[in-house]
């Protein structure tokens, strides 16, 4: 509408953006808003009682729906003039141009007295082609776009809107992934060149993109909007000083947008994957109503206005929170911007920085002033401020050539590009200069359109400052120095100051803000950054961000965007740090003179001391020296520790030995404490050296850290030898059962099965199937539970066993609690600060194993939970993590046990044979055990516990204690499933080294009670301990002469008894590893050469003897094969066999009988009991 048919002619329009323009006297001029801003704000020639005109003067502001700062900045001061100003309302037409308009807009205007104010809508006529609406609440977009995909028409087009640029290439990766590349999508985002996105949209089918804006081009083919209704919007929190990223619903005025772009070439479908009212809220919040008012308040108040939003927000269309307006004045008082109260004048130093060109923000102003007044590299700061201005992602880092990039980080990497640039530039005639060919021989091409927009800004900057009569030759002065540089920086972006965790004896990869508060905020640096190392390089000690980015979509930490590596000589800000002690590092520091001696190297700068009652030393001053006395500081506390792993504590005979024999197998595979080690490395920069010394039989534990970070470490050795004292045999890392398919003659039954397996262990699972399964329209608790699964296994090599593979995997079971199904967070409980669920609630947990060879780090964890929306609260004990996931999940919360991989090898035991099987990455359909009880004496296989599984029913593989009667009512009562037979104990077999290894038998456990019943026959005697003996030789040999005896007998009947058998000396320790040997059977018993065993321990306690060191005595209780009894009632000293046709005599003599076995393997030494009386 601006072309004429005469190019001589006066053209009717021009043009204003930052740094350029053209036509400036044409009779209609475009501006952006922000220049609008600028002229209503700073020229108050702009428009007065004396302007001559023939006409009025209209302004005519579009996109008003959009609500940024700047435009209701313009209708603020539009609102003023005619408010003020009546006698201009004659000379001024404004017209107010929006898809949909907040009533608040017209609102204001209405209110000025004198001032009409029509409003004119148009006509509802809808689109020029017909849009249908398709309603999908809650479906995967990535689902959708396949499936209209597949049934398009050649040409037809698909445009996606989500919530951020992050989701935007997470999309469009995924699914060229999920579809082997057959369907290629684009990204549409804001840091494109225009000329890319019209290439895009030319010849792509598929689109993905967060704002209309980004959009704006016309599709020509556009069939398809589909739209998460999500949008990710900036929030200022005052209090937190922080500006978050979050992710909310979009407005109906955005929806109608995202809308809008259908029906304009043809007709098209919409399709809504939101399930929230559209109409509940109407218009976006403006941003002027959650945005940092640093800089609005600083630009109103260097304005010839010299008032700032306490007397603008009067005319505001909306009005910001008044808290806000209050903290950000006195932020400026603090800054020493602002005098004090109740002044309202700038200071000094205020009114230099007014001098200044706008820079876009209160802390690059403050940098370029340095930079101009102190450091002589103005020219520098602005020229890097000519390009971070036109930088909001770091993603043209990314296509930085390698030639630019500085080690100094990302500000001297930025200056470099365009220090190359304007070298050029200058070396050339101005009409020569072509920005285009310079970028492709530079490889810089990528960000050309970068380039061009900060040199627009740096023509405009250098101009303001050629007109300035205070610091034009200052602006002309170049460094290249980076130093100086960082020193401006630190001016306005001291607040910014991030020491790396490593350095202050925390995490390798993150990085926390140096200020007052030892836990302060924690951040890693940007991936795309210059300075963004691997694992194993050492990260800069200090560094300096623009940008400190927290999003709702990222866990808690911030990101840290366009940084710099700073020396801590640099940073003068003051501080005040408070480094915790605990009392024997408190002695360490005053007992060797640490401390003087650091008092004596810093506190010409700072003040150091140490307090007493608070356990801490103060260190005040200038940051960067502070940093060094803190870093001085944590290393004089470290030392070195050691100790050994031994049985040197009282303990009973029986976890004497095992932790002796325990300790034995430990020495031989010492890489079972390398992922704590690892652990400790990353986590809490503590060294641990574990050294085996076969001579002593110890393990000499180093420790390299900290006193209070050594009590740490030392905990927990001491809970995993309490552990190894309690397990009997120490497993190996590969023990158990490897997991195979089911057999063939069930397999097919058990389809399913193999299909929930699949689903936790096949690491080609595709993300979007994940997503599916934690956030799809189909998610469930159990779903979800499944990805935290797959996580774990497939991406940290854990082994799931336990609970969750017998109710769900196998069973397919789940249960809710009665009456609290509508409320999933009362299902919580907390013992001494550890979540527990209801017990009704199945499957109620997780339970891994963490690997052996690679180091767990349970931040990057956490952080894959929360890619799909899966939160959870870590708690730590000394052998295992206990994590609480979903707590506020409408599905219902679940836990998570993460067992170390060195104390679940002290696992040894199992409780029912329905929670022995596991699952392992990559056996997409293969199930194992986790402790072998296929063998012999078990024999119970893969097949025969998930029939049980299946029909609900378990058996008890461990005598029952206080614990596992808990465990069995809730298997009973709660889940109603059927125990089944008596409990018997599984026992793993001893380390081949030895014979036969001791298990100590519950007190609580039945068989122990009748024990001790039995053993009260004697007379006043107490059970020091009865402990079973497993010996898998003896056991092999007894079960072999209990078969071939059976088969002697009337019915297959062994006739097989328990009883007792007292002995002494070196008959206790002989029974126990070579049993009921005929070489050392007595030939002097009443019924000749046997064993003798008897079923009245008062009658085998004549053959024992008091033990000379602590007066105990020990009997044995054994399995016994009697098969045909030879019935005597007569001695017979003469019998070196049974009779004929038997196998055993049962001989009755002064009242007591007892039981004669001639033949070795015929009896099996089962308990040992030791007692005093």
């Amino acid at each position: 509408m601006t072309m004429v048919s005469d190019p001589n002619s006066q053209k009717l329009a021009g043009w204003a953006v930052a740094g350029a323009e053209n036509n400036q006297n044409a009779k209609v001029i475009y501006l952006t808003d922000g220049l609008l801003k600028e002229r209503l704000l700073h020229d108050e020639n702009f428009i007065t009682k004396d302007t001559q005109l023939n006409r009025s003067i209209v302004f005519f502001i579009d996109e008003v729906h959009e609500r940024s700062v700047n435009i209701d900045h313009c209708l603020a001061l539009l609102a003023r003039i005619l408010t003020l100003h009546p006698d201009l309302k004659s000379k001024i037409k404004l017209i107010i141009s929006s898809a949909t308009l907040d009533t608040s807009v017209p609102k204001l205007f209405r209110q000025i007295p004198q001032v009409t104010f029509a409003a004119f809508e148009m006509p509802q006529m809808g689109t020029i082609y017909p849009v249908a609406k398709v309603a999908r609440p809650n479906e995967n977009i990535l689902n959708i776009v396949q499936e209209l995909y597949q049934d398009r028409r050649r040409y037809d087009q698909i445009l996606c809107f989500v919530s951020s640029v992050k989701e935007v290439n997470e999309c469009v990766t995924l699914l060229k992934k999920i579809t082997g590349g057959a369907i290629t999508a684009y990204p549409l985002v804001q840091s494109q060149q225009a000329s890319v996105q019209q290439e895009y949209i030319e010849t792509g089918s598929v689109f993905f993109s967060t704002t209309v804006a980004e959009t704006s081009l016309t599709f020509p083919q556009l069939k398809f909007v589909i739209d998460t209704g999500m949008i990710n919007v900036p929030v200022y929190d005052p209090q937190s000083k922080r500006t978050v990223l979050k992710v909310g619903r979009a407005a109906e005025s955005t929806i109608k947008q995202r809308l809008g772009r259908l029906g304009r070439t043809q007709p098209g479908t919409y399709y809504s994957l939101y399930n929230f009212k559209v109409e509940d809220q109407r218009y976006p919040i403006p941003q002027i109503c959650q945005s940092d008012l640093m800089n609005i308040e600083f630009s109103l108040r260097k304005s010839p206005l010299h008032k700032g939003l306490e007397y603008m927000k009067n005319f505001l269309p909306d009005k910001p929170p008044q808290p806000s307006i209050d903290h950000t004045v006195q932020e400026l008082r603090n800054l020493g911007i602002l005098e004090n109260a109740p002044s309202e004048s700038l200071t000094s130093h205020g009114r230099a920085l007014a001098k200044l060109p706008d820079f876009g923000s209160l802390a690059m102003s403050k940098c370029v002033l340095a930079a101009l007044k102190e450091y002589n590299c103005g020219r520098d700061l602005i020229v890097l401020s000519s390009i971070l201005s036109v930088l909001n992602t770091t993603t043209v880092l990314k296509s930085v050539p390698q030639q630019f990039k500085s080690a100094d980080g990302d500000f001297m990497t930025l200056l470099n590009v365009m220090d190359q640039i304007l070298l050029v530039k200058k070396s050339v005639k101005s009409n020569e200069f072509r920005l285009e060919p310079i970028c492709q021989s530079k490889g810089l091409t990528g960000i050309q359109h970068i380039i061009k927009q900060a040199l627009r800004r740096q023509i405009s900057l250098e101009k303001s400052f050629n007109l300035s009569p205070d610091f034009r030759t200052q602006a002309q002065v170049k460094s290249n120095d980076w130093e100086l540089i960082a020193k401006s920086l630190l001016v306005g972006y001291y607040t910014n100051v991030f020491a790396s965790t490593k350095e202050l004896k925390d995490r390798h990869d993150l990085f926390v803000r140096y200020n007052d508060s030892i836990d302060s905020d924690i951040a890693s640096l940007d991936s795309q950054s210059v300075l963004a190392r691997t694992v194993n390089k050492t990260p800069p000690a200090l560094v300096i961000a623009r940008d400190i980015r927290y999003s709702t979509s990222v866990r808690s930490k911030a990101i840290l965007s366009f940084v710099g590596e700073i020396k801590p000589d640099w940073v003068e800000y003051q501080v005040t740090r408070n480094l915790q002690l605990n009392s024997e590092e408190e002695t360490r520091l005053n007992t060797n003179n640490l401390f003087k001696n650091a008092v004596s190297k810093f506190s010409h700068r700072i003040s150091m001391a140490l307090n007493n009652t608070t356990k801490s030393a103060k260190l005040s001053g200038p940051a960067g020296t502070v940093f060094n006395g803190e870093l001085h500081l944590r290393q004089n506390m470290e030392e070195e520790f050691q100790f050994q792993l031994d049985c040197t504590n009282p303990l009973s005979p029986a976890k004497r030995t095992n932790l002796t024999r325990n300790l034995e197998s430990i020495m031989k595979m010492p890489y079972i404490f390398k992922p704590m080690q690892w652990r400790w490395e990353n986590q809490k920069q503590v060294t641990i050296t574990i050294n085996c010394n076969s001579s002593t039989k110890t393990c000499d534990v180093t420790v390299k850290g900290r006193n209070l970070e050594y009590k740490n470490v030392k905990k927990e050795f001491d809970s995993f030898l309490k552990w190894l004292q309690d397990c009997a045999v120490i497993r190996h890392p590969n023990s158990g059962v490897p997991p195979r398919v089911f057999r063939p003659q069930v397999r097919s039954k058990y389809l399913d099965i193999e299909e929930r397996i699949a689903r936790i262990t096949d690491s080609k699972r595709t993300t979007v199937d994940l997503y599916n399964g934690a956030k799809g329209t189909k998610a469930t608790r159990e779903t979800r539970m499944e990805v935290v699964a797959w996580i774990a296994v497939c991406l940290f090599s854990c082994k799931l066993e336990g609970g969750f593979v017998r109710d769900w995997v196998i069973g397919n079971y789940t249960a809710r609690p009665a009456g609290l199904t509508g409320n999933p967070k009362a299902w919580i409980s907390y013992t001494n600060g550890v979540p527990y669920l209801n017990r009704e609630v199945v499957p109620a947990d997780l339970d891994c194993h963490l690997p052996t060879h690679a180091y767990f780090d349970i931040d990057r964890f956490h952080d894959e939970l929360y890619k799909y929306d899966i939160t959870c609260k870590v708690s730590r004990q000394d052998w295992r993590y206990v994590l609480l996931i979903d707590e506020d999940a409408p599905t219902g919360p679940f836990t998570m046990d993460l067992i170390e991989p060195h104390v679940a090898l002290t696992h040894d035991r199992i409780d029912f044979d329905v929670n022995d099987l596991s699952l392992e990455k990559d056996y997409t359909h293969e199930i194992g055990m986790r402790v072998d009880i296929q063998q012999r004496p078990y024999l119970i296989e893969i097949e025969a516990i998930v029939d049980n599984i299946k029909n609900k029913r378990f058996q008890v593989l461990r005598p029952i204690d206080n614990f596992l009667t808990e465990r069995i009512d809730k298997m009973i009562n709660i889940r109603h499933w059927a125990q089944m037979g008596e409990p018997f104990s599984v026992v793993p077999n001893p380390n081949p080294k030895y014979s036969a290894v001791l298990v100590t038998l519950p007190p609580p456990s039945k068989l122990y009670r009748d024990l001790q019943t039995e053993m009260q026959k004697i007379g006043s005697v107490t059970i020091v301990s009865i402990e079973q003996v497993k010996n898998p030789l003896l056991e092999d040999t007894y079960e072999s002469m209990k078969k071939l005896i059976a088969k002697q007998c009337k019915g297959s009947n062994p006739n097989e008894r328990s009883l007792f058998h007292g002995t002494k000396g070196e008959g206790i320790d002989g029974i126990r590893d070579d049993g009921f040997d005929d070489r050392y059977f007595s030939p002097t018993g009443n019924w000749g050469h046997g064993a003798y065993f008897a079923d009245d321990p008062k009658k085998s306690h004549g053959y024992t003897a008091a033990d000379t060191t602590d007066q105990t005595h020990v009997m044995y209780y054994c399995k016994v094969v009697l098969g045909v009894e030879s019935k005597q009632t007569a001695t017979n000293q003469q019998l070196v066999s049974a009779p004929k046709d038997t196998h055993s005599v049962v001989g009755t003599l002064g009242g007591f009988t007892e039981y004669i076995v001639y033949r070795y393997g015929q009896a099996l030494p089962y308990m040992k009991i030791t007692y005093k009386g």
